[in-house]
């Protein structure tokens, strides 16, 4: 008679432990979106020899994909390209590689440039046509400080 208690007693503590357990599938079923990850920084500009630098990354939300992804971004703020600045890779867009989550965009002052004040790059995701923008996480701004 102990037996069949403790058997029953045994099953019932296995169905309550597993009747708890909810749908464990962490399966992201949202449309593929990107987003930068930190949305603001900034950075001193540093010295001819050291320059300041600093990474603005372009996160995939969603499916990594099997190729390499080129996202496209635009550049504005009030630091020029090539004068107060320059961007690693090419200006505009930005590779994911394959099979990954995320790229770097590298921006490096140029300090011999700046001589007074302040200067912003403000880059915001385009996307591209098979991947969009996270409406809320799509522009990162750099101030490069003095």
């Amino acid at each position: 008679m102990k037996t069949k208690i403790y058997i029953l007693l045994i099953a019932l503590i296995s169905v309550s432990f597993t009747s708890c357990m909810k749908n464990r599938d962490n399966i992201y079923e949202g449309p593929d979106v990107v987003e930068f990850v930190p949305l603001t920084a900034s950075v001193k500009k540093g010295t001819v020899a050291t320059p300041g630098t600093a990474t603005a990354v372009v996160q995939l939300v969603g499916h990594q994909q099997a190729a390499a992804t080129e996202i496209n971004y635009t550049i504005s703020g009030t630091g020029v390209q090539g004068t107060d600045y320059t961007l690693s890779g090419t200006a505009g867009k930005v590779t994911i590689p394959a099979n990954s989550s995320s790229a770097n965009i590298v921006i490096t002052a140029i300090p011999a440039n700046i001589a007074t004040g302040t200067r912003t790059v403000v880059l915001t995701l385009t996307g591209n046509s098979q991947i969009g923008v996270s409406q809320n996480y799509k522009t990162y701004t750099l101030t490069i400080i003095q």
